[in-house]
């Protein structure tokens, strides 16, 4: 792994805050602008947020970068109640402002890279800085509320850009010639700690094309993207494509979803042929190495089932517990690192597949392991397939969805028997309340990208798929089922930062795992592991870290599990949902703990148990670490026992 770490020295003061993060105290950004740059460029940008004073370096992941710290101030102008997210956060000031200088290297991965801040006070939460292999356009200063004062930019291309009061309107000029079909996508900038983007900006884009109409020949006329007239979707992420039919000076406008503007408001925005593949917006996400696997987006490759049987307990040869050496020049994710435990390729899996423009209808029968492949193309169609099941055999339904995801394609499946009867679906139901006449009133909540049944009796079943609603249909609709017997293994691993009544069920969104740990000496800091038993799984978990610097320390603590409260009861919750385990490890820096200038990467690992045999070492995720001087008590007070 490299890491660009660069110094200046800043001496402001140090200062108290109120309503912040309890468990860490850490500096917070809440915004970087821009958050941008193509290969071989400079790029001067400023970060914004709390507990930024004493901040010496820039620490980029990936490397490729250089950075250097320009000057770090307090912003003296006061947050707007009720305009800007940071009110909605409790947390009052200082607000501070940093400027920094990041020179990106030509060779740079593209891709987004993950950006901190390091001060006196540890290292700051990571947001995602896009390297693209296109010229950018940073929004220049000033106001570009209308088509005369707009800021030119080349197509195709991209903007980097802030919304930065209520109410405000970005617009950019460029020309284009009659046939050229470009697509416009805006997208907000990746932020990877909840805390710092409590409430989500929504950025919007509108087409204009210069002259009016007879009224008014001053004002441009608004042209509508493709799908815009005849859809009443709204798009999570503002998007549209247009085919330009002359030769003319058009303009694109971006501002807030109803009006939503603030300081840290930015966007990005893609503008480019629909053929091109270079200079598109990086769409993987950094995900800290996570294993990640109840997702619509994830890929059930060939190898997926050899995957997941590398996060198994096998019954013949333990797997030794030793953890391999991390590797230089980068982090793997932990797909890549497990995948080099995988022996032998999985058997060729029966692919069942409706090809596109033909009848819907029923494919013959086949058994499982198996693919199925399909797309709804209109509203109301459905695909069904034909199942051969042994009896007692335990199965497991995965689904992708390969383009559309939700919110707008809903993929929704069921498994009938010979006498159309449905035994389940992936559809989540939740129990809202009991009427007078005390029975259940039942809601549904979503549809889940994997189910798991164990069959009573053998014989010929039905799958069907469809979207969830009879309104949409389109050839974006497309999906992949991975139909496998149970593979009982471990999930998902949460590392949270402490024990809260964290909702565990299907559909909930999950909490943020921690992304940094800023460890003060001898304060203990508590780590809430929440790990998903899939498929059976009923062993025991062993947790620990490596790469702890000197005089610091892990211990683990109390293992328990907690149950739902009444009225979040999930109806057949063993079938969308897996198990979830709670565990505790504290990790404790000695008074004579080296402090740290820069932050040390540590990995925290799994090990699962079952009948008797060891698992193999998983790698759960590598975190950043810091050790900070504590808080010294005052007199007559005691050191604090933990968090």
């Amino acid at each position: 792994m490299f890491f660009v770490l660069t110094s200046i020295s800043v001496l402001l003061p140090c200062q108290s805050f109120a309503q912040v993060e309890p468990d860490d105290s850490g500096p917070l950004m809440f915004s970087v602008f821009p958050t941008m740059g193509q290969q071989g460029s400079s790029v001067k940008a400023e970060a914004r947020g709390v507990r930024l004073d004493g901040t010496h370096a820039v620490w980029i992941d990936g490397g490729g970068f250089e950075g250097r710290i320009l000057s770090v101030d307090e912003i003296k102008d006061p947050v707007k109640p009720r305009v800007d997210p940071l009110e909605k956060l409790k947390i009052v000031g200082p607000f501070y402002h940093a400027a920094m200088e990041l020179k990106i290297g030509a060779t740079t991965r593209s891709g987004v890279h993950l950006l901190r801040l390091v001060s006196d006070h540890g290292v700051s939460n990571p947001i995602g800085f896009s390297v693209v292999d296109a010229p950018v356009t940073v929004e220049a200063p000033g106001s570009h509320q209308t088509v005369e004062r707009s800021d030119p930019f080349v197509v195709p291309g991209l903007i980097s850009g802030r919304i930065g009061q209520p109410g405000e309107v970005d617009t950019y000029s460029f020309s284009a010639k009659k046939g050229q079909e470009l697509r416009f996508e805006t997208v907000e900038v990746q932020k990877f700690d909840a805390a710092a983007v409590t409430g989500k900006f929504a950025p919007e884009l509108a087409l204009y094309r210069a002259g009016g109409s007879w009224f008014d020949p001053h004002r441009p006329t608004r042209l509508l993207f493709e799908g815009q007239g005849s859809s009443d979707l709204m798009h999570e992420n503002s998007e549209g494509t247009y085919r330009f039919s002359e030769d003319a000076q058009y303009y694109l406008q971006i501002s807030g979803l109803f009006g939503q503007g603030c300081s840290d408001c930015t966007y990005q925005v893609q503008a480019v042929f629909n053929e091109a593949s270079s200079g598109r917006l990086p769409r993987t996400e950094a995900t800290f190495s996570e294993w990640t696997e109840r997702s619509f987006s994830r890929n059930l490759r060939n190898d997926w089932i050899s995957h997941l049987e590398a996060r198994s307990v096998k019954a013949s040869e333990a797997v030794p517990s030793k953890p391999a050496s991390p590797p230089a020049g980068g982090i793997p994710s932990a797909a890549d690192r497990e995948s080099k435990r995988v022996g032998s390729a999985s058997p060729p899996l029966v692919v069942a597949k409706r090809e596109a423009n033909t009848p819907a209808g029923t494919v013959g029968s086949f058994s499982v392991p198996a693919v199925i492949e399909g797309t709804i193309e209109r509203p109301g169609a459905a695909d069904t397939f034909k199942l051969k099941i042994d009896s007692g055999q335990k199965l497991a339904f995965e689904i992708e969805a390969l383009d559309a995801k939700p919110p707008y394609f809903n993929p929704r499946i069921g498994i009938a028997d010979s006498q159309d009867r449905e035994f389940f679906s992936n559809v989540e139901r939740r129990l809202s309340m009991f009427n007078n006449n005390a029975d259940p009133q039942v809601y549904l909540r979503n549809v889940q990208p994997k189910v798991f049944y164990s069959f009573e009796r053998g014989g010929e079943y039905t799958l069907q798929v469809r979207d969830i609603t009879s309104r949409y249909g389109s050839s974006s609709y497309q999906y992949r089922i991975l139909v496998r017997p149970a593979i009982p293994h471990v999930g998902e691993i949460l590392v949270l930062p402490k024990d809260r009544p964290y909702e565990v069920g299907p559909g909930t969104p999950k909490p943020t795992s921690i992304n940094r740990i800023n460890l003060a000496r001898r304060e203990p800091k508590k780590l809430i592991l929440l790990a998903s038993y899939e498929e059976g799984f009923s062993g025991d978990l062993s947790f620990s870290f490596t790469g702890l610097p000197e005089g610091v320390q892990a211990f683990p603590a109390v293992q328990f599990s907690d149950g739902r409260a009444p009225l979040e009861v999930t109806q057949n919750p063993d079938i969308i949902a897996p198990k979830e385990q709670k565990a505790t490890i504290v990790l404790l820096a000695n008074s004579d703990a080296q402090l740290t200038s820069e932050p040390k990467v540590v990995q925290l690992r799994c090990q699962p148990i079952a009948n008797g045999k060891l698992g193999p070492s998983l790698l759960v995720r590598e975190i950043p670490l810091m050790v900070v001087e504590g808080v010294a008590p005052r007199e007559g007070e005691k050191a604090p026992s933990g968090k």
